[in-house]
């Protein structure tokens, strides 16, 4: 079983995960896949400077995490923001990961709809220095419209398949009480039964 401490190739996909979706697992598999990772580090906010409060406690999107994990060797959930009390900006988040793991090369990634966001990062060219981006991007898988092309050689596109979904959309249908079978389509099944059973996003 890859882990970070024995070196190797990581990915580290960052976000909310409030709660983490179909999407989020899909991104992290076919960048694994097709940039040749070891495996990708799941890495929830315990802070995070551009968004409002999440709606579950970060205890319950680790849960969360760890239900969608399980039985993929290449992901592993990293508690490190809310162990070292980090602020929440991805800058501090990397160099923390390298830091623990000075064995591992890492990559950080991303969607496609976050690239456009990166000039709104903290120290973006920092982060750029301390490791590549990998983005999933739709078909045909150009550089995004309005993205900063002074980071194009630190930046690369890998082209993944659609999938629509979001924690939006789920938090959404679970307060409206949308059928399961509408839910099973963008969370994993462990993650539904979990979201019904703490009454979460009602």
């Amino acid at each position: 079983m890859p882990a970070p401490e024995n070196g190797g190739a990581w990915g580290i996909l960052g976000g909310s995960f409030d709660p983490v979706h179909l999407g989020h697992l899909n991104l992290s598999s076919e960048i694994r896949s097709k940039a040749g990772l070891d495996g990708v580090l799941l890495v929830p906010a315990f802070r995070h400077p551009l968004k409002e409060a999440c709606h579950a406690s970060f205890e319950q999107r680790v849960e969360m995490l760890t239900l969608a994990a399980a039985g993929c060797d290449y992901l592993v959930v990293s508690e490190i923001e809310k162990e070292q009390d980090l602020p929440g900006y991805t800058l501090s988040t990397v160099r923390a990961l390298k830091k623990a793991f000075p064995m591992a090369v890492f990559s950080f990634l991303i969607g496609e709809d976050n690239l456009v966001e990166l000039n709104r990062w903290h120290k973006p060219d920092e982060i750029l220095a301390e490791v590549p981006v990998l983005v999933g991007v739709r078909p045909p898988g150009n550089f995004t419209e309005g993205a900063n092309h002074r980071w194009s050689d630190r930046v690369r596109m890998i082209e993944t398949s659609p999938l629509e979904a979001s924690s939006t959309r789920v938090r959404e249908l679970t307060g409206k009480g949308a059928p399961s079978g509408q839910l099973q389509r963008l969370i994993p099944e462990p993650v539904r039964q979990y979201i019904a059973a703490k009454g979460l996003y009602q």
